[in-house]
């Protein structure tokens, strides 16, 4: 019985997939949804703006961004590697008629198939339980422009780490100003938030004493 349901829920969440997948991506909409307007908020999206959504479910988070920035310079790029997650998130973006600079694509935050500092914001929304940590930070942080911002939140309830190793995992990529908060939400348990930056380029100096 406990293995039938642990089926059931990977195919709802987990992994979604099929009918169980629509079934939980719907449950995932309406649950995540104060916590990706907490996200494109954060991320202060300019209308010119490329945004990374990494896990991006049935498509709340890439339709907020999508109608944040504008085209031709503006554009959202999301990864999953749901396929059944990739249709809901389309559907969500035609009925809404952001669909012209949004690109919806599989992958994982492991592996996003960006070029390098092409992202100025990346942005998660409860997947990072989900990835090989130190692989998705250093994907993102490689992905992101100098000066980009990264913001996840998870709820802390599915967080299967400290919030503080989140810091660590971040500092370790490279990223700095990284800040890690509990947000006390009232229907919902605690929000783990994260806020980092990738580093920006500044000039080197040449050290006389090493000419």
């Amino acid at each position: 019985m406990v293995t039938r349901l642990m089926k059931v829920l990977d195919a709802a969440f987990g992994h979604p997939r099929g009918l169980s997948g629509r079934v939980g991506g719907i449950i995932m909409a309406r649950g995540n949804a104060e916590q990706e307007r907490w996200a494109v908020r954060q991320a202060g999206l300019r209308p010119d703006a490329r945004v990374l959504v990494v896990g991006h479910g049935p498509g709340i988070g890439v339709a907020m961004a999508a109608a944040a920035v504008r085209p031709p310079s503006g554009h959202v790029v999301g990864v999953d590697p749901s396929s059944t997650m990739r249709a809901m998130a389309a559907e969500r973006c035609s009925s809404r008629g952001v669909t012209g600079h949004v690109e919806l694509r599989e992958g994982r935050a492991e592996r996003t198939h960006c070029c390098d500092t092409s992202m100025d914001v990346a942005i998660s929304v409860n997947n990072i339980m989900l990835w090989d940590r130190a692989a998705g930070f250093a994907e993102l942080h490689r992905v992101l422009k100098p000066g980009g911002r990264l913001v996840v939140t998870v709820h802390r309830h599915v967080l299967d780490t400290r919030p503080e190793q989140l810091r660590t995992d971040a500092v370790a990529a490279g990223f700095v100003n990284v800040e890690v908060a509990l947000r006390q939400r009232r229907l919902n348990s605690p929000a783990v938030d994260l806020r980092a930056q990738r580093a920006q380029v500044h000039d080197r100096v040449a050290d006389p004493g090493r000419e």
